[in-house]
């Protein structure tokens, strides 16, 4: 740790950046797309507008605690791509900090993977969800002492639902469905887009997604069934998009709202218990990149920050 931070409660440096993605005010667009994997981040950003189109360079900002924030244009308007790494704790990380670094409405898409809970997305396909609910392991099922013992026999809890943004998800399904158009005609391995249906969010990529495993006591035998019985429209199960989607509800402030979409590539079919092959990634993941972008663009944004001062402002001649 190198910075002086100051604030307990929302920790900032000197330069009034926040703790865990070390970006201030003018560094974050208004329109972000948030991926988890760092390298997939940095190939989407290749179709970035170049420093002689925009008049400035793009802001690359890498975080010690494992944030990756690169800024610049995509056809002539400010975008993020912010890879967050997995899971819940990353994606609160990163819907907080960002929201408290950005004037005016942000507007989050998330690209990912998932696995599929319905033979009609199998692996190569991609999810469009039109909402999400979370599933969280109870800790004190399995402590000696429950703190709660009436809920001694519950061993994963789920929430209800969050809506995603029903325009930003229109807009998103159908450039995922542009995209990808032409190379299902082709006959490559890519596709469905399937639409209309729920993600589920675990807490963990093992337990609470009813993977067994031997080695720990998970009582999650029977999860992935009880999944289909309370929410039987549930299309994809993976750890951040829920989350996201309850974060955008839970934005209070009607100045500092949240609308949030999301899509994921199907990774693993946890029907028939098989895995994308690599290139069907290779195929999938620029072209649903792209189309993320295309559906940021289109997004409309009230109060959007003026670019003076930002990391986006074109260089002055």
């Amino acid at each position: 740790m190198k910075e002086s931070i100051s604030n307990a409660n929302f920790p900032r440096d000197a330069e009034d950046r926040v703790y865990h993605l070390s970006v201030k005010t003018g560094d974050v667009a208004n329109r972000v797309l948030t991926v988890g994997d760092h390298v997939r981040a940095r190939r989407i950003a290749k179709h970035l507008d170049s420093e002689e189109e925009t008049g400035h360079p793009i802001f690359e900002k890498q975080s010690q605690r494992g944030f990756l924030t690169i800024t610049g244009r995509y056809k002539g308007v400010p975008v993020t791509i912010l890879a967050i790494g997995m899971g819940n704790c990353m994606m609160d990380f990163f819907v907080r900090e960002t929201r408290a670094s950005v004037d005016g409405t942000l507007a989050i898409i998330r690209f990912g993977s998932c696995g599929s809970l319905t033979t009609s997305a199998p692996p190569g396909s991609v999810v469009v969800p039109k909402g999400g609910y979370c599933i969280r392991r109870n800790i004190d099922h399995f402590a000696e002492h429950p703190v709660y013992p009436e809920l001694k026999d519950v061993p994963y809890f789920f929430s209800g639902n969050f809506d995603a943004d029903e325009d930003m998800t229109e807009i998103l399904s159908k450039t995922v469905q542009d995209a990808l158009g032409p190379a299902q005609e082709e006959g490559k391995p890519v596709g469905p887009v399937v639409t209309g249906g729920l993600n589920a969010d675990g807490c963990s990529f093992y337990s609470s997604q009813g993977r067994q495993d031997p080695v720990f006591w998970d009582d999650n035998e029977n999860l992935v069934q009880e999944i289909t019985e309370k929410f039987p429209d549930t299309h994809s199960i993976e750890m951040e998009t829920s989350m996201l989607f309850h974060l955008a509800k839970c934005a209070r402030d009607p100045t500092k709202r949240i609308k949030a979409a999301g899509c994921m590539q199907v990774f693993a079919d946890r029907v028939g218990n098989s895995f994308i092959h690599p290139d069907q990634v290779d195929i999938l993941e620029p072209l649903v990149g792209k189309a993320c972008l295309d559906a940021l663009i289109k997004v409309t944004i009230e109060d959007e920050m003026k670019a003076a001062g930002t990391v986006w402002e074109p260089a002055s001649k």
